[in-house]
C-alpha cells in the first residue's frame, strides 16, 4: 500500500484522486492546497478538457494543508502527487525529493530545459522514484498503436500527424493556465503532449521548423512544426485558441506501408486500421485512459524501487526542450538544427 499526499486540488488533482481511490494499492493520507475551500473537497466534479472523475468524496479524517512545507514536515505518507501550475514544480518536486518521499509531478516538468534539468538531477541524488505526467506515454489510443508500429506489422511507417484543439484554458484554478508565464501557453502546456509522444515513437528529429500565433509573452496560442527525419515525415499542430464552445479533440494520422491508421476521440470508433488488403477496422482498446494507467505505473514503481526510464524527469526535459526549440523556429522564422 502507497499512502499519497495530493497537492494541488483543482481539475489535474481532483482527477487523479478518482484514479487512487479506484485502485487497491493506494492510499491518500494527506491534502494539499493553498486555498482553504479547495483542500476542504467534497466533491470530484471538475471542469476541464477531458472527461474525468466526479462525484462526492469524504477525507474529513485525513490531515489537510494550506502550507506545503508543514506538510512535508508532518510526514504520514510515502509519495507526492504534484498537480500544481507548472512554474512551482521546481521548487515543490525538489523539496519533497529532498524530505526523502517519491514524487510524481505533473507536465510539462518546467518552464524551460535548464530548470527541468533542475529536477532531475535531484530525483537522481536523491534515488528516489519520480515520474512525471507524460499521460500519452500510457493513453491505448497511443500504446496499442506503438504496438503496430513496433511489430512491423504493416511495415514500415511513412508520416504520422498530430493535432491537439482546444477551446480557451479557462478551467484551471484563479485562470493560470492562461497565464503564459506561469504555464508556457499552448505551446508548452496543451503542444507538449505531441511532443512528448513523437519522441516516443520516432527519437528525436534532425530538426524543426515551426510556424505560430503568438500569444503576446513569447509562447503560442496555437503551434504547427515539421519534424525532420531521415526517412518518415512527421507534423504536429495544436492549440487552444479555438471558440469557447469548440469541442476539444485530438487526432493522429499514421500511414503505413501496408496501412493507414486513424485516431479522432470525436468519432465512434476513436482508432481506426484501413489495411491495403481487407476491410478497415476499430482497433481495440483496453478500458481505461493515461491518468489511470500512469498511476498505476507510478505505485508499482514506489513499491518496487525500479526508476522509470521512459517518464523520468530527465526524459520529460527532452519535451521540454523539443518544445523550446519549436518557439524559437517560430520567434526567428527559421529551421532549427538539433544538437
Amino acid at each position: 500500500m502507497v499512502r499519497i499526499a495530493v497537492v494541488g486540488l483543482g481539475f489535474m488533482g481532483k482527477t487523479h484522486i478518482g484514479v487512487y481511490n479506484s485502485l487497491h494499492n493506494a492510499m491518500i493520507t494527506a491534502l494539499c492546497d493553498k486555498n482553504l475551500d479547495r483542500v476542504n473537497l467534497t466533491s470530484l466534479d471538475a471542469g476541464g478538457n477531458i472527461e474525468s472523475s466526479s462525484g462526492s468524496v469524504d477525507f474529513s479524517d485525513i490531515p489537510k494543508f494550506t502550507d506545503f512545507d508543514e506538510m512535508l514536515d508532518a510526514g504520514g505518507f510515502d509519495a507526492v502527487d504534484i498537480t500544481l501550475p507548472t512554474d512551482t514544480h521546481v521548487a515543490f518536486a525538489s523539496k519533497a525529493l529532498k524530505a526523502g518521499y517519491h514524487v510524481f509531478v505533473e507536465k510539462p516538468l518546467a518552464l524551460d530545459y535548464r530548470s527541468a534539468l533542475q529536477i532531475a538531477a535531484v530525483a537522481e541524488e536523491s534515488g528516489k522514484i519520480c515520474s512525471v505526467g507524460q499521460c500519452l506515454r500510457f493513453w491505448p489510443l497511443y500504446t496499442e498503436v506503438k504496438k503496430i508500429l513496433d511489430s512491423g506489422r504493416f511495415g514500415s511507417i511513412r508520416h504520422a500527424e498530430f493535432g491537439r484543439y482546444s477551446p480557451p484554458a479557462t478551467w484551471a484554478a484563479e485562470g493560470w493556465l492562461g497565464k503564459s508565464s506561469r504555464s508556457g501557453g499552448a505551446s508548452l502546456d496543451l503542444h507538449i503532449h505531441d511532443v512528448d509522444i513523437i519522441l516516443y515513437f520516432f527519437g528525436r528529429p534532425r530538426s524543426v521548423r515551426s510556424v505560430g500565433v503568438p500569444d503576446g509573452s513569447g509562447f503560442y496560442s496555437h503551434i504547427s512544426t515539421v519534424y525532420q527525419y531521415p526517412d518518415i515525415s512527421v507534423t504536429s499542430t495544436g492549440g487552444w485558441g479555438f471558440a469557447p464552445d469548440f469541442p476539444f479533440n485530438m487526432k493522429a494520422l499514421y500511414v503505413f506501408e501496408k496501412a493507414t491508421v486513424e485516431m479522432d476521440i470525436s468519432k465512434e470508433h476513436p482508432v481506426m486500421v484501413f489495411p491495403y488488403e481487407g476491410e478497415p477496422y476499430p482497433l481495440e482498446l483496453p478500458e481505461g485512459d493515461g491518468y489511470r494507467f500512469e498511476l498505476i505505473d507510478f505505485l508499482e514503481r514506489c513499491e518496487s524501487g525500479e526508476i522509470s526510464e521512459e517518464v523520468s524527469p530527465s526524459v520529460a526535459a527532452e519535451s521540454v526542450r523539443l518544445v523550446q526549440l519549436e518557439v524559437q523556429s517560430a520567434n526567428e522564422g527559421r529551421e532549427i538544427t538539433l544538437d
